[in-house]
């Protein structure tokens, strides 16, 4: 049993790195779908100058029962204002986010509510001269920052 367990750890070590390697493409697979059917959804409710709300519903596979899983409302700049995730079934919050654009139309806060409604964080955004967001600041609920994020873009 020694022998076989010593000449399986490699393999299963190679495995492992695969397996994660497998889950981060998906993941980011999801990003990238999930970012495309934003931009589409803020390009309908510019083009269409009016307020958007967007409601995903989840399916059983037979059809029989179907629940609200996500909201998201654009203004009618196309700008995302508000999303919300929901739990057990539709019946419950997750977590919504609320979101404020300055003059230039540029993200400039994100507030995150937990599942009893309370804001759980708070994000800022900041810009460069040229309208490049250069950082994220995580505050706490008690708007303590935590927190941020450099934004370093470089071309190559």
């Amino acid at each position: 049993m020694g022998p076989t367990l010593t000449r399986l750890g490699p393999i299963f070590i190679v495995g492992m790195h695969i397996f994660r390697i497998i889950l981060t493409i998906f993941a980011l697979l999801a990003t990238v779908s999930t970012y495309a059917e934003k931009r589409e959804r803020s390009q309908m409710a510019e083009s269409a100058g009016k307020r958007l709300t967007v409601k995903e519903w989840k399916t059983t596979p037979d059809g029989k029962n179907s629940w609200v899983d996500h909201i998201e409302v654009y203004n009618e700049k196309g700008q995302l204002i508000s999303e919300a995730e929901y739990s057990d079934f539709g019946r419950h919050l997750a977590w919504r986010s609320e979101y404020e654009y300055n003059a230039q139309g540029q993200l400039i806060k994100e507030v995150v509510y937990n599942e009893r409604d309370k804001i759980s964080k708070v994000r800022k955004f900041e810009y460069d001269s040229n309208g490049v967001c250069t950082r994220r600041l995580n505050y706490n609920a008690n708007g303590t920052l935590n927190s941020y994020r450099k934004f370093e873009y470089t071309y190559e």
